[in-house]
Formats: C-alpha cells, structure tokens, sequence
C-alpha cells in the first residue's frame, strides 16, 4: 500500500503503480496524479480497513505522517515512529550501544542562553525533527554557534510552508558530538522476522568538513560489496532496541575506523522525493517494488559488470531561492557529464531547487563530480 504526498513524486514510480496496480490513498496529491496515470485509489476508510488486514505501508513523502498519526492512531507503527522521527528521542532509546556519545536536546528558545562551554566542539546542531539538511549546522567554536542560530531564524521564515511540523521542526533541537568519518545513507527495511533486507548504499560526498549540503550521492559495486556486510549487522543490533517489522526506512551514518554510528533512521520511506530511484537506473531494483512484495537483492548477480563505476544523484539546489527553473540551461549541464542516466527538471515553487540529475561516472574520471559538487550553478543560468 501506498500513500502519495507532496512535495515531489517521479513518474518513474508513478508508472509503476499504474501497472502494477498498488494501492493508492485517495488523497488530493493522488488526485492530481491521476490526471496523468490511472492509478489504483482507495476512499479513506477502506484504505484503513486494507492496512489493518495487511499493513505493508509504504510512504513517498514524510509529509504524510500527520495523516498516519490521526487515522492509524490505533497502530503500535505510531509510537514506534515518535522514537524514531525524534532524534533526541532516538539517542535516548539507542544510548546503550554508544554510551561515550554526547546528545542533549533543547529548545529554539533556549539556545542563545545555553551554556555553550560544556561543548565538545566541533558538534552537530540540527532540529530534533528534521528533513533535507534544514537547519543542520556543524558548529566549530562559539562564534559559529551564534551565527548558525542567526540562520535557522530566517529558515524558519523560508521552510515553514514546505513542510508541516511532522517533517520539520525548528522549534526543538538536537545537539550532539559531529561523528567523524565517511557518511553513508542505507535504503533498506527490516522484512516480517524483523531482519534487515539492504537495497541500496550510497556515499555523501561533501565539497568540505562543514558542508551539510545534499549536492552528490554515489553507489557503486566496491560500496556495496565492501558495506553491506557490516551495515546488516549493524541494523540488526539497532533493531534490537527499536523492535520493527514490515517496515521500509532510510538510514543515514558515519563509519569510522571504530565503528558504525547512526545519524538518523527516516522512517517509512527510501530516500526523498523520488531520490530512492538511484538504486533502479544503477543496478535495475525498483526499491519500492522489492519492500511491498518481499524481495531480496541477488547483488552477487546483479553488480556483474559494474567494476569501476559510480552512480551518483545530483540535486541541483538552489543557492537563490528567487531563481527560476525555467532560466536553467538543462543542456549545458548534460554537456559537462560523460554519461547522463536520467534528468529530472523540477519547476515547483515549494522547491528550492532546479532538479535532479542521474550519471554513471568511470572510476578515475570524478573530476565532472567535483565541478559540480563546488559550482553554485550560476554557470548554468540563462
């Protein structure tokens, strides 16, 4: 079962529920995408009824938790998703497997006042219920620290419309100890024995220690072959203290040399708006498709003939909100990319970004990578 949310869905996942005839919350985002598709919709109530009789749910958008916090009130998956969309709540309920690790959760209100000299910089501060890098900071050293507060004040302006407070709060936030290491996001779900099936493995690749941006993700074989291992055991131990089942979720986390250490579980979906294709244009895994009907990757199969390759998402974020799609030069920018999967142009205005772009990358040949993680993207304006 499906529900439908905005801001953003792919036609690539549209046209397979249309095919596949998934159930669909008749919902007004569903509505509109019919327009389109014929998709399989269900009133409200037997919506209900069919996920009490099988709760298989899959989400493509956390702004749909109000509506499963309201009307699956009666469901174990809400208390189950206050521990998990909370990261002050998360750190409390997975202290026990990282006891040196500093957390401490307060409100907006609180932070000028707080008492900053019992930081151990550098830290992360982000809003305890958070999406898309809204408000995270990597905060250095006490000038940092009020110039970041500064900022989230006139994000709390700029966001507020995107997203309900489900999705995003900057009223409450998180500070904790900055994980050093590589940062790794995990589309996977734990199946009905409540083991964890990996779908996909990306790499945040960052233009500096204090970017948060969400510019480039990459997979490849070597990533996959080298991490699924330990990332299994890693979700199987975190699903010793969150006890789920039948549920599909986005992991983002930080390996060091020591050891394996969340960032936050996003809970009910892959990767956002759409992002979750990556796994289909790079290694054929529809992952929404995998999670509804129960499917395992067969990666020894499927990474034949994928040596010294990367497939790497790009979201074309804006750095001027006041910037229109429509002045974007999509040509020019799949000139300056060897092998161009699949672009997706994005002119909405709850947005703030120009699109998503899909490349195969050869391994030796990540300088086209780099351009575009550091470009602020003028040099593709009209």
């Amino acid at each position: 079962m499906i529900i439908l949310e905005g801001p953003y869905v792919s036609d690539h996942l549209l046209e397979y529920l249309e095919k596949e005839q998934i159930p669909v919350l008749k919902n007004q985002f569903a509505t509109n995408a019919c327009q389109h598709y014929h998709l399989f919709l269900l009133e409200e109530e037997a919506f209900i009824q069919s996920y009490g009789e099988k709760p298989n749910l899959y989400l493509t958008s956390e702004n749909a938790l109000d509506w499963v916090y309201e009307k699956l009130s009666h469901s174990p998956i809400v208390s189950q998703l206050e521990w998990i969309k909370h990261k002050g709540k998360f750190r409390e309920l997975i202290k026990g497997l990282y006891p040196d690790f500093f957390f401490e959760t307060l409100s907006f209100e609180n932070l000028r006042s707080y008492d900053i000299q019992k930081l151990p910089f550098p830290v992360v501060l982000k809003p305890a219920v958070g999406f898309f890098s809204v408000g995270v900071y990597v905060i250095k050293d006490e000038t940092h620290w009020y110039q970041a507060i500064d900022q989230i004040e006139e994000q709390m302006r700029q966001k507020k419309a995107t997203f309900p407070t489900r999705v995003v709060d900057l009223q409450e936030f998180v500070i904790e100890s900055y994980i050093e290491g590589t940062e790794y996001a995990i589309d996977a779900y734990y199946n009905q024995e409540g083991n964890p099936v990996i779908l996909n493995i990306f790499t945040h690749r960052f233009a500096s220690k204090e970017d948060v941006s969400d510019r480039i993700y990459y997979t490849s074989k070597e990533i996959i072959e080298t991490y699924k291992a330990p990332f299994e055991s890693f979700l199987k131990q975190m699903n010793e203290k969150l006890q789920l089942v039948d549920f599909p979720m986005h992991v983002e986390i930080r390996v060091s040399s020591k050891e394996i250490i969340p960032i936050e579980v996003n809970p009910m979906r892959f990767a956002g708006l759409s992002c979750t294709d990556m796994a289909y244009y790079a290694y054929g895994i529809n992952t929404v498709d995998y999670y509804l009907n129960h499917k395992v990757p067969d990666f020894k199969t499927i990474l034949r003939e994928k040596e010294h390759k990367l497939f790497s998402l790009i979201v074309l974020d804006k750095k001027q909100p006041d910037l229109s799609s429509k002045q974007f030069n999509y040509e020019k920018l799949i000139g300056d990319f060897n092998k161009v999967i699949k672009l997706r142009p994005v002119d909405q205005e709850d947005l703030n970004i120009f699109g998503f772009v899909f490349v195969e990358t050869e391994e030796g040949k990540e300088a086209e990578l780099d351009h575009i993680l550091y470009s602020d993207l003028m040099e593709y304006m009209k």
